[in-house]
């Protein structure tokens, strides 16, 4: 009988196509399609529209948070640019799971949130399409069981996480972005186990995250 692991990591698989579609849907739908969550945010109170804003903020960030750090905590391993690949064990497997439908929800929460509440969030076409690739490739490199799939959730949730705070983010993006560079040349070398096309798509996608 096949493990639930296995089985975790099938759907991950089988379910490429799908969010591919959804994430196509996602980048090609214009701002106009949300009009009525502008005009809703324009008629609402400005008091009202802060609260709320600093309401979502914080959710989301305090869930980012305790995300990012599951993360640390079940799927980390040692203090090396090749450290044990564990998405297979269920704790790892479990927090990097409901990490990435977290990442993918909030995408798309957003597209309403954003003019709603005035989040501030980058628009338009290229700022979407970045986003989706981001969470396309996640989702690839957990069905293929790649660390790479962590070093990006643990990229888009410490984002998140720190979304009040923009030079220390960003002062943490950079950190994950370095190592992500190192584990890629180790991987090309084949100092370390790992798929070189998901590795090279990794850092080029977060160099544009």
């Amino acid at each position: 009988m096949e493990e639930a692991p296995t089985r975790v990591l099938r759907m991950f698989g089988l379910t490429l196509p799908p969010v591919f579609v959804l994430l196509l849907c996602y980048v090609c739908l214009g701002e106009h399609v949300f009009g009525l969550a502008y005009v809703i945010g324009k008629r609402l109170k400005t008091r009202a529209r802060a609260v709320l804003r600093a309401v979502y903020f914080s959710s989301t960030g305090i869930t980012a948070a305790c995300l990012h750090l599951a993360l640390l905590f079940s799927c980390g391993g040692t203090a090396s640019a090749c450290p044990p690949v564990r998405i297979k064990e269920r704790n790892c497997l479990a927090s990097t799971s409901v990490t990435a439908v977290y990442c993918g929800a909030t995408l798309l929460l957003e597209r309403w949130a954003n003019p709603l509440l005035g989040l501030g969030h980058p628009v338009g076409w290229f700022a979407r399409t970045c986003a989706a690739v981001g969470v396309m490739l996640t989702w690839s490199c957990i069905a293929d069981h790649q660390l790479c799939a962590q070093l990006l959730l643990l990229l888009f949730t410490s984002r998140r996480a720190l979304a009040l705070f923009p030079g220390l983010a960003h002062l943490h993006g950079l950190l994950i972005k370095s190592y992500t560079v190192i584990h890629m040349s180790r991987i090309l070398t084949q100092a370390c186990h790992g798929i070189p096309k998901l590795a090279v798509a990794t850092v080029a996608a977060m160099a544009l995250l």
